[in-house]
């Protein structure tokens, strides 16, 4: 192949996977009951409790999966960027700014205050996981877990993708809540797990995601093993957030 050819399909690789991640915003993992109600307004404490609680059942792998994708990750470039993701999820060597330390605190803290008695990241972790959630963490596991680096790393990219979509909706959720902080400034320090996300790490991942996953791609059937690691995390994470909605509506009524 001359340098010219080679050029061109790396190239078309490139974009190919660009613009699988991209699809991510017209799916049903982004567009669905839950966003809709989550941004619509002040929900019951209830409801949030339904929230935080299966949001931290799904969000306490989050860095045990990026860890997955170095170790199930060959090629040498792919796994430099799976390393910087997983870097920064550890709160870039800072403990305490950890991505899980930062979303307990910010969890205890809203539902101390929506119910105005205190709760505890313990109490929010010890409430069982529904069955879709349960079912999600274990596809995801699955898929990271592969023995095929393009699965893990098509399910990377929409992990990464969906991510900073997902944190900018559930951050205008949270502003809904605004009121039950005493200031402005306490609402903004309370939120520093998204502004973390929202202002830096999230955009970083993606950008690694795609590179990382364009670094296995070679040809068409490259990208198809991609793909379908990525519509396979995509469609479980819909089904996550079908079983958050679901569970709402029950406790809501019940």
């Amino acid at each position: 192949m001359s340098v010219l050819a080679h050029e061109t399909t790396r190239f078309s690789i490139e974009k190919s996977v660009a613009d699988l991640a991209a699809s991510v915003h017209t799916s049903a993992a982004l567009n669905n009951e839950f966003y809709d109600r989550w941004m619509g307004g002040p929900l019951s404490f209830p409801e949030v409790s339904v929230f935080a609680e299966q949001y931290l059942h799904r969000t306490v792998n989050t860095s045990v999966m990026v860890a997955l994708s170095v170790l199930n990750t060959r090629d040498l470039a792919a796994r430099v960027e799976c390393v910087k993701n997983l870097y920064s999820e550890y709160g870039n060597g800072d403990a305490s700014k950890a991505h899980l330390v930062l979303l307990e605190s910010f969890l205890a803290d809203l539902l101390s205050r929506v119910k105005g008695a205190p709760v505890s990241a313990e109490d929010i972790s010890g409430v069982p996981a529904l069955p879709t959630t349960t079912a999600f963490s274990a596809g995801q596991r699955e898929l990271f877990e592969s023995d095929d680096q393009r699965t893990v790393l098509g399910a990377l990219l929409a992990q990464e993708h969906l991510a900073y979509s997902m944190l900018t909706r559930l951050y205008e959720g949270v502003r809904n809540y605004k009121s039950v902080y005493a200031t402005d400034d306490e609402f903004h320090e309370a939120c520093e797990y998204f502004y973390v996300h929202i202002g830096e790490a999230e955009k970083d991942h993606k950008a690694q995601a795609v590179a990382s996953a364009t670094a296995v791609c070679r040809d068409e059937d490259d990208l198809a093993v991609v793909e379908k690691g990525f519509r396979g995390f995509v469609d479980l994470t819909a089904a996550y957030w079908g079983g958050v909605a679901a569970e709402m509506t029950r406790r809501r009524t019940a």
